[in-house]
């Protein structure tokens, strides 16, 4: 096949980013339909973050148009809970991003610019979830849930000099078309290589910067939702650190309306970091040997923190699943490799597992492999099971 290459950064930081011709932009007339695609579309932005947005929101509105489609139940009642109380809904949580994280607001504008789409609704498809929790916890009659199959399952090693970081990107099935790639140089700003969903700050999914930080995500579903920064803010944040200490710092930073989790590595200092956050307070865990994470609190200091008792069916299933795969290789780290862990994340074989197909409207849309080695990241498009898979070195 015939290949292209794009510079990714400084060699010294994190080498070149190579891509198959395959991965690159197509014209609107050639797209795929989504049983026909096998691989995520792609683009390369620079300038302000506004001028990315725009960029952005003008190649992707049919995506990011059709995705919102895709999710009416989700997308219209964040809208209409907005609609009914903008002052307690809406306009805290836009106040604390533009108070702390002015640049992915005007990024933001600029998607909403460039995509003909309403500043208003760009920003409630970055918070939906804010809005339901929060509309729900104020007693308002929320009717709306997520699919069981939703969530995130990640997986990661580091001992004897070896380290990876792996994970299954779940959420609604209909996305998986409708995702991107995106490389991202903002001056002044570390180049970004990262998976989005439509319309949305990049961060979310798996992605990595020329510094050599890398970033996977698993959402937790907590009970209280703070009027503050929304999550999608945050994990883009951490992608424009310039160190681990840096990035950890901002996966901590203590104005966030809602739980998360940020698995966080560096290339250059070969090390893993697990941030758990939630509005009242934090907790780090440096992996050492195997470490699972999916979507509830595990560390020592945020098992108090309360979640949906409704929330992630799956994440209990999943995590046992590959907890009991990993530990068998706890003492064999000689046996412990990307595709070893590929293989946990493609378990099928409990009622909820890591790789999820077609679950209540949910699946596995992407899997990710960073190897701390070979500082690259191994990208799968949909399940890991289907090896369909791409270097990016």
């Amino acid at each position: 096949m015939k290949r292209r290459e794009f510079l990714f950064g400084s060699a010294a930081a994190a080498g070149a980013l190579t891509l198959p011709f395959a991965w690159g932009c197509k014209k609107d007339d050639e797209s795929p339909t989504p049983e026909q695609q096998t691989h995520f579309n792609y683009i390369e932005v620079s300038g302000t973050h506004y001028d990315i947005g725009k960029q952005i929101g003008a190649r992707f509105s049919k995506q990011i148009m059709a995705s919102q489609l895709a999710i009416p139940d989700i997308v219209n009642g964040a809208r209409y809970y907005v609609q009914v109380a903008p002052d307690v809904l809406y306009n805290p949580f836009l106040e604390a991003a533009q108070n702390h994280f002015p640049d992915y607001v005007n990024e933001l504008q600029g998607i909403a610019d460039g995509s003909g789409i309403s500043f208003q609704d760009i920003m409630i498809g970055n918070m939906p979830i804010e809005i339901l929790f929060l509309a729900h916890e104020l007693g308002y009659d929320v009717n709306c849930s997520l699919p069981s199959g939703y969530g995130c399952s990640s997986t990661a090693y580091s001992k004897n000099g070896k380290s990876y970081l792996t994970h299954n990107e779940d959420l609604f099935t209909s996305f998986l078309s409708y995702m991107y790639l995106l490389k991202i140089k903002v001056t002044g700003k570390p180049e970004i290589l990262a998976l989005s969903y439509p319309g949305m700050l990049a961060g979310i999914p798996p992605g990595m910067n020329e510094a050599g930080i890398v970033q996977c995500g698993n959402d937790i579903q907590g009970l209280h939702i703070e009027q503050s920064v929304p999550m999608a803010f945050l994990f883009r944040s951490v992608l424009d650190a310039t160190s681990l200490n840096d990035a950890v710092d901002r996966a901590k930073f203590p104005h966030r309306a809602r739980t998360m989790t940020h698995n966080i590595g560096s290339f250059s200092e070969n090390k893993i970091v697990s941030v758990e956050a939630a509005p009242t307070k934090n907790q780090s865990h440096n992996v050492d040997g195997f470490y699972v994470h999916t979507n509830h609190f595990i560390l020592p200091d945020m098992l108090d923190i309360e979640l949906k008792p409704d929330g992630l069916p799956s994440s209990e299933s999943r995590f046992n699943k590959l907890t009991e795969l990993s530990d068998a290789y706890a003492d064999n780290p000689d046996d412990v490799n990307g595709n070893l862990i590929t293989g946990f994340m493609s378990s099928h074989d409990v009622e909820m597992p890591p790789c999820v197909h077609d679950h209540d409207h949910a699946s596995t849309l992407s899997h990710s492999v960073f190897d701390f080695q070979e500082k690259n990241w191994k990208l799968y498009y949909s399940n890991p099971c289907l090896n369909n898979s791409k270097i990016i070195t």
